[in-house]
């Protein structure tokens, strides 16, 4: 074929392509796997929360990202009060049909406006609490001390007494085996 000649598509052709194209680019986005099973493998702390074996944060975000940052400032909100390390920090979407089956876990999909954070942010952050003090707790069932004498920063907890120090990803799994704490409990503990 030659560079000057350009090639003659018919409407229909067009059409067939770019709506394949934009199918196939739908289905294979790096970062956007669901969460039924097509996510590398790592151990749901609660449902807003994933954490791998290598401390990467997997964040489960229910609005569309249509410009206006709501994918990125939610995810922002759940890291800073997981305390977590945004280097590691990656998002997917969870899917409708998820939701079903877990009784709207993630709440409403609808991101018109600017409503994807404003109505949004509060029960996104408690995921990100309810997680953070499920692995301190953990942590300290763990090392058999309180929880007052833990902190977490930067997706590790560190026991402030003697210096000793637990990655997210070596907690996880005993994290996810715990109670998920009550709403009154988690705003009490959200970061001001």
């Amino acid at each position: 074929m030659d560079m000057n000649t350009m090639p003659k598509f018919s409407r229909r052709s067009f059409l067939i392509t770019t709506a394949g194209g934009g199918l196939a680019l739908g289905l294979s986005l790096p970062g956007c796997a669901t969460s039924e099973g097509t996510a590398a493998p790592g151990v749901e702390v609660t449902h807003w929360v994933v954490i791998k074996p290598d401390d990467t944060v997997v964040i489960r975000i229910a609005r569309s990202e249509i410009g206006q940052g709501t994918l990125t400032g939610l995810a922002q909100l759940v890291t800073e009060e997981l305390e977590c390390d945004w280097n590691k920090v990656t998002t997917e979407y969870p899917t409708p049909g998820e939701s079903v089956k877990r009784k709207r876990a993630w709440g409403d999909y609808s991101t018109g406006g600017s409503r994807g954070i404003r109505e949004s942010h509060l029960y996104v952050r408690q995921g990100g609490a309810a997680a953070r003090m499920m692995l301190i707790q953990a942590a300290a069932n763990q090392w058999k001390v309180p929880t007052a004498e833990l902190s977490a920063a930067n997706s590790v907890i560190t026991h402030n007494p003697s210096g000793r120090k637990l990655r997210y990803g070596e907690v996880a799994e005993a994290a996810s085996k715990l109670p998920v704490p009550d709403n009154k409990t988690i705003k009490d503990t959200l970061i001001k």
